[in-house]
């Protein structure tokens, strides 16, 4: 992957400390921003550990990731992203040390984002409330969810996002770097295209730059002005906390630009997702298992138990009765969402018709949805409802055409018995 960089860091207009610190390896296809907390010197330390440790981490590492991004299958790319949740850990294991050993960098603490590019994705990683957005068509996605209690409020469905700009505590971080234990950073992968700009930023920046502004300041001009650009507008809208912004522009991909944007294209494109923005589409994508099959390989057998609606992103999946080929699935196509919803026995098989790239919305990644995201989880009930509903009217519509072709025939039309009562009978004793 070819790209350019531009970062820029700014104490603001109040603060008499710099406690951001971001950091730029483009031989590793690394760029880190890291907002640190903490009195005396201790949040300009945390940040600064944070972005150290974090490249170290990668940099031992990185002759095992490039042969991971060499493949790019599904498990060689969460493989990456498990390697940024341990450098991140790292870095966590780093500040607490520090803290401990240091009275006066005690309760120091960061927040952290950061962006690995390789092939034609980029793996992120966060904690708190530094964010990622990417531009791309004339419009800015957020492609991180703040460790707020702000968002947390958001995802339960308990605020609004017009009523956040009023909310009194919407900079209480509710997840950072420095606390004691096991911290748990939220990763997300996405493949990229030429001509995507990449934007990490601290909340200096976010705080006063809404998503359809950045869409505005940032998609046109070049890198270096986009970026200063943004860091005076926060200055002059306030400056009120430290500004970081480090802006990646991707010049080119490891792979054929349209073959990415069309396997993009087909799984945005599923009816089930329609209701769902780019930022949470993604978000969704990067809970679901993502599974890469050979020809010949089963998906399910006959008694399985249904785990979720499986999504083909390239490939072919037949549906068998026994040995019979009864429905084939392929590119932008979905099927097993009543999965979703019931907990029962599958009575067909499913068989890889060819390798085959698709993923797995399994139902407990699904009730974790509704627990933790209701709005997004109601959005896509609805589409399943609607999916439902439209085969059961063609089911119908099937049914009276055929009572009809069967009586102008003057034959009787069939008896339908379910499957319960034909075992009801089977239950009978003999006469």
């Amino acid at each position: 992957m070819t790209t350019e960089h531009r970062g820029v860091t700014d104490t603001g207009r109040v603060r008499s400390r710099n406690e951001d610190c971001f950091a730029a390896a483009p031989d590793l296809g690394l760029y880190i921003v890291a907002d640190g907390m903490g009195g005396h010197q201790g949040g300009a330390e945390a940040s600064r550990h944070t972005c150290e440790a974090i490249e170290e981490y990668v940099r031992a590492r990185m002759e095992q990731i490039r042969a991971l991004f060499e493949d790019g299958s599904p498990s060689n790319r969460r493989q990456v992203l498990r390697l940024l949740s341990e450098a991140i850990r790292s870095a966590n294991d780093r500040i607490v040390e520090q803290s401990e050993t240091d009275a006066e960098l005690a309760g120091m603490g960061s927040t952290v984002v950061l962006a690995l590019l390789g092939g034609d994705r980029a793996y992120l990683a966060h904690v708190g409330d530094s964010r990622a957005y990417l531009l791309r068509d004339q419009g800015a996605m957020l492609l991180t969810e703040d460790h707020s209690l702000l968002f947390e409020l958001i995802r339960q469905g308990r605020l609004t996002r017009q009523s956040a700009a009023r909310f009194p505590m919407k900079n209480v971080v509710t997840r950072a770097l420095g606390m004691r234990g096991a911290v748990e950073a939220d990763t997300l992968e996405l493949s990229l295209l030429p001509g995507d700009r990449l934007v990490l930023c601290s909340d200096g920046l976010h705080t006063y730059v809404e998503d359809d502004r950045l869409a505005r300041m940032a998609c046109e001009g070049a890198l270096d002005a986009v970026v200063d650009r943004l860091v005076q507008f926060a200055l002059g809208a306030g400056g009120a906390d430290n500004v970081t912004v480090l802006g990646i522009d991707v010049l080119g991909i490891d792979r054929d630009p349209a073959t990415v944007r069309l396997r993009d294209a087909r799984v945005r494109s599923l009816p089930v997702f329609q209701d769902l923005n780019p930022s949470e589409f993604l978000h969704l994508m990067a809970a679901c298992d993502h599974r890469r099959l050979s020809a010949g390989e089963a998906v399910f057998s006959v008694g399985d138990i249904g785990d979720g609606m499986y999504g083909i992103v390239e490939g072919a999946v037949e549906i068998r009765n026994g040995q019979r080929s009864v429905q084939r699935f392929g590119p932008g196509t979905h099927f097993g969402e009543m999965s979703l919803l019931e907990d029962r026995a599958r009575q067909v098989s499913a068989i890889a018709a060819e390798d085959t790239d698709l993923f797995v919305l399994t139902r407990r990644t699904f009730e974790g949805l509704v627990a933790q995201s209701p709005s997004v989880a109601t959005r896509l009930l609805k589409q399943l409802v609607l999916m439902l509903a439209q085969r059961l009217r063609n089911a119908n519509d099937e049914r009276v055409i055929l009572k009809g072709m069967l009586e102008a025939q003057s034959m009787d039309s069939p008896t339908i018995v379910s499957s319960e009562m034909l075992e009801e009978e089977e239950d009978q004793p003999d006469a």
